[in-house]
């Protein structure tokens, strides 16, 4: 094989790992709530507007921030917000669903909300990072092994 082709396959393999770690960084607080999150009904306390302007399209996007309150199990009381599209249907009763991550450095966001971008772009670069290694591991696998000999054609007399 030529050094071109290997070298870029090397940056490939590089790109790869630092997507993973990246989006490793970014999907870990998602691991958190995930494992070690719990559910719970909080009372909201107030929802007011913003407006965001889109970095790309320079377009201004109306959000809604909605700020809660809700008790632990251990009586502790908490506050917290989040973020929705405008057309988000609040709930009549006054209650919305939030899932938090327990004790005094918690955090909590509304419950259903999940970074699916982080979580597919870790995903992927896993992947791609299996595959190339799997890749290395047969040609390096290849080019140490000796050749099959055939019977018969290759013995001396």
């Amino acid at each position: 094989m030529d050094a071109t082709r290997e070298v870029g396959r090397a940056k490939w393999l590089l790109i790869a790992i630092a997507v993973l770690l990246i989006s490793g960084c970014l999907s870990y607080g998602e691991a958190i709530y995930w494992i070690g999150g719990e559910d719970v009904q909080a009372d909201i306390t107030k929802v007011s507007e913003t407006q965001r302007r889109r970095r790309w399209i320079g377009q201004n996007r109306k959000r809604l921030i909605i700020e809660y309150s809700f008790a632990e199990p251990n009586g502790a009381r908490r506050t917290g917000s989040d973020t929705v599209s405008q057309g988000w249907p609040g709930p009549k009763s006054g209650k919305v669903g939030v899932r938090y991550t327990p004790g005094e450095n918690g955090s909590s966001r509304l419950a259903g909300e999940v970074n699916w971008v982080a979580l597919a772009l870790f995903g992927l670069s896993a992947a791609a990072v299996v595959v190339f290694v799997g890749k290395l591991y047969l040609e390096a696998r290849a080019a140490t092994r000796e050749p099959k000999r055939r019977r018969g054609r290759d013995r001396e007399l």
